[in-house]
């Protein structure tokens, strides 16, 4: 963990752990890898809006929704900018970026169905660590803008399965 991160954890006593797995990619492999809700990891995108770069935080049990975070930014459009795009502005390696907004100097956007959870799994840019914090302790830490912008994910559609009626004769 980063050295500043890890003092400023320390400095607002939050009470948080760094949890180990197997390398992932993404919030929802995190989920399944540690056997845990979806709800209980945090899905930590970089975004990009007519004001600039912004990390937007979710539950990985949603998607994200454009127009209802453009409204919670004040924004008029938000797009997910290209990983190369942020390995050169925010001159880092490619790879996860971390939910807290305060490392790179940007604003962070928290969506308000977090804060049903006393504590969460949140990124600090690693494949295989990551941060159980304390809801509340992250908001201390960031003073994050807390908005509605998560969706419920959809389900993926199952196959029907065909049936063939077989005739004897």
């Amino acid at each position: 963990m980063p050295k500043k991160l890890q003092k400023v954890l320390d400095t607002a006593r939050a009470k948080y752990v760094l949890v180990s797995h197997r390398i992932v990619y993404t919030a929802f492999d995190l989920a399944t890898t540690l056997r845990l809700p979806l709800g209980d990891v945090v899905k930590t995108l970089l975004i990009k809006t007519d004001k600039g770069f912004a990390i937007a935080l979710l539950s990985a049990a949603q998607q994200l929704d454009f127009k209802k975070l453009a409204k919670v930014a004040s924004a008029k459009k938000i797009t997910i900018p290209k990983e190369r795009e942020m390995v050169t502005r925010f001159k880092v390696k490619k790879g996860p970026l971390a939910s807290f907004g305060s490392l790179y100097a940007l604003p962070v956007y928290l969506d308000k169905n977090l804060l049903k959870k006393k504590k969460a799994l949140f990124s600090w840019g690693s494949f295989k660590e990551s941060i159980l914090l304390p809801v509340k302790d992250f908001i201390t830490v960031e003073q994050p803008t807390i908005g509605m912008f998560g969706v419920a994910r959809k389900a993926k559609a199952k196959k029907k399965k065909s049936v063939h009626a077989r005739r004897k004769g």
